[in-house]
């Protein structure tokens, strides 16, 4: 019996919410909607020519319906000879066949549909943690094990995208500004590395000068532009 592995988290717990963590979800979530338009219009591509397939073998398998009709026929109606007719009709149904199994197109379109749904579920979930507030959100460590496990079963069928597809994302999603596309559309981009915020920088002897002039009582024979000394407590 082998022992059971306990599956180990990929972030320490009682993580927070920071703005580094948002950036980088405001990525997938650009990069998800980039995802879901590729899928969709893979989908059409595909969906289109399956059904042309399906329509030229039901036309072909009509063919040979009509030939055998005309196979019946005495031989002075016809004047070409039966069994040429049935010899084109069987080989364009074998053609037709072997291109339809070769290509599958039936089942890449199906598998596009399903990436394009999975891809909309990733984009609208992203979408709907950044925009409520750090202190309404789900648990930051629970919801980035769980999203990330939707990215990587939405990422199965990327390699399918055709590459005319990437080239046309990358042509309308990449004059948006800001806008983060995905690296298989030909962009690659810098990895960011986590920073500390940083403070505005503030020096404590001109805070000091500044309230002491503030604080100062002016007097009416000194010139304009001179500042007093604050007077003794």
């Amino acid at each position: 019996m082998s022992e059971a592995t306990k599956e180990e988290a990929d972030t320490s717990p009682g993580l927070q919410w920071s703005s580094s963590i948002d950036r980088m979800l405001a990525g997938w979530c650009d990069q998800s909607k980039s995802f879901e338009w590729m899928n969709t219009e893979a989908y059409s591509r595909y969906s289109v020519r399956s059904t042309a397939m399906s329509i030229a073998v039901n036309i072909a398998i009509s063919l040979n319906g009509i030939a055998n009709l005309i196979v019946g026929t005495p031989a002075q109606m016809s004047t070409i000879p039966p069994s040429t007719i049935l010899g084109c009709v069987s080989v364009a149904i074998g053609i037709i066949s072997m291109l339809q199994d070769k290509f599958d197109w039936i089942t890449m379109a199906n598998n596009f549909k399903v990436a394009s749904v999975q891809w909309s579920h990733v984009s609208r979930k992203l979408e709907e943690q950044l925009a409520v507030p750090p202190a309404g959100r789900k648990d930051c460590g629970t919801f980035l094990k769980y999203i990330k496990q939707d990215i990587n079963t939405a990422s199965e069928s990327n390699y399918m995208i055709p590459k005319d597809i990437r080239r046309k994302c990358m042509d309308k999603f990449g004059k948006i500004p800001d806008f983060d596309v995905p690296d298989i559309c030909g962009q690659v981009e810098h990895t960011l590395v986590y920073s500390e915020p940083t403070l505005p920088l503030q020096v404590p002897l001109l805070i000091s000068n500044t309230i002491r002039a503030k604080n100062a009582d002016p007097d009416a024979n000194t010139p304009p532009g001179v500042v007093h000394p604050a007077k003794p407590a």
